[in-house]
């Protein structure tokens, strides 16, 4: 399972990686948002965590894994502060993207609830830079939260999976205004 989450993550880091550098500006700015990254390990989660423990540990190595070779590239030209946030808060982020795709498996309250966390996550930016930043790219990764929420809900918890998708829309909106007036 951690090979396969490492794979993953791996694979999805270097066309993340490339596509962030090939694609014009206002439009590489999808493949470097740390939110859109949350997806590989809830996708790891979902597909290589049985239980919910299995499911963190999964994201968490898939996280590793889209890291490296983000980080192989950055390095020279990002701040070392930013770096090791991205070295600590992604592994715990890609953790609870990935516990939340293990548990969004399971029946009920619980896994609806869960289904709405990572496309809440990637909601908030989208909203935080519908607001804020302004372009493109934006209002597509609005329409990939939604989708994201109906592809990993159930029927009949898709109801329940919104409500924690709009409190995740909202912490997450506020986390990134947080995070942009840190100097």
């Amino acid at each position: 399972m951690t090979a396969r989450a490492l794979v993953l993550g791996l694979v999805s880091g270097v066309l993340l990686t490339v596509t962030h550098r090939l694609l014009p500006d206002q439009w590489a700015v999808l493949a470097g948002t740390s939110a859109l990254w949350g997806v590989v390990s809830l996708f790891a989660g979902r597909r290589l965590g049985g239980r919910t423990v299995h499911g963190a540990a999964a994201g968490l190595t898939a996280m590793v894994g889209v890291l490296i070779p983000w980080l192989a590239i950055h390095a020279v030209s990002t701040p070392p502060a930013e770096l090791a946030l991205w070295m600590i808060v992604g592994p715990v982020a890609g953790a609870i993207c990935g516990a939340a795709g293990a548990m969004s498996r399971m029946p009920g309250r619980r896994g609806a609830l869960a289904a709405g966390v990572v496309p809440g996550i990637v909601g908030g930016e989208a909203v935080y830079g519908l607001l804020l930043i302004g372009g493109p790219a934006w209002g597509l990764e609005s329409v990939l939260a939604a989708g994201l929420l109906v592809a990993v809900s159930r029927r009949g918890g898709r109801l329940r999976a919104l409500g924690s998708a709009a409190v995740l829309v909202a912490l997450a909106a506020a986390a990134c205004v947080v995070y942009d007036s840190i100097p």
